[in-house]
């Protein structure tokens, strides 16, 4: 008994640190890397495994105020370094929030990127993201959130892209 509640409560605290949360100005923002596409293969003599997928955020935005929250936009910037490769890339894009009432909660997913490497018996080597989330309101930015507090000094080395892939939802 012991254990089944070790293990369900080691579960709880894995997906708890895997959302990052904040909240300000009356909004709340949580958000989540999610896995959109997986096409991983067997690799050669069956050894290790090839990593193949895309993955995207996914943000919760909730409005914490008492009061119907206006219409908005969500800019978002993903920074993507490949296991093979020097360079970071970061790709960024801009979606629209609809107007929030009053406890309302709206989900975006968005900055799909393709996600490679593989996996052995002894190592595992893939891409890494990292990422910033900015809520803006009649041009204010309202909260701000990111995965790492050195995002805005490993974006000032990335190589800019433009072709984040469209997640399917």
């Amino acid at each position: 008994m012991k254990t089944h509640l070790r293990l369900l409560l080691t579960a709880v605290l894995a997906l708890t640190a895997a959302a990052h949360a904040e909240e300000k100005n009356g909004l709340s923002l949580a958000v989540t890397k999610t896995l959109v596409e997986k096409n991983d293969s067997r690799g050669t003599g069956g050894s290790y495994d090839k990593i193949n997928r895309t993955q995207a955020l996914k943000a919760s935005i909730k409005n914490l105020s008492f009061k119907e929250m206006p219409e908005g936009e969500v800019t978002w910037s993903v920074l993507l370094k490949r296991y093979s490769y020097t360079d970071t890339l970061i790709f960024t894009g801009t979606e629209k929030l609809k107007a929030l009432k009053p406890a309302e909660i709206t989900e975006l997913i968005f900055g799909g990127t393709k996600i490679t490497g593989y996996a052995g018996y002894s190592e595992t080597y893939k891409d890494k993201t990292e990422w910033q989330i900015t809520v803006k309101q009649d041009g204010k930015e309202i909260i701000k959130s990111q995965s790492t507090s050195a995002f805005d000094s490993l974006a000032k080395h990335a190589v800019k892209r433009d072709n984040a892939e469209k997640p399917n939802n």
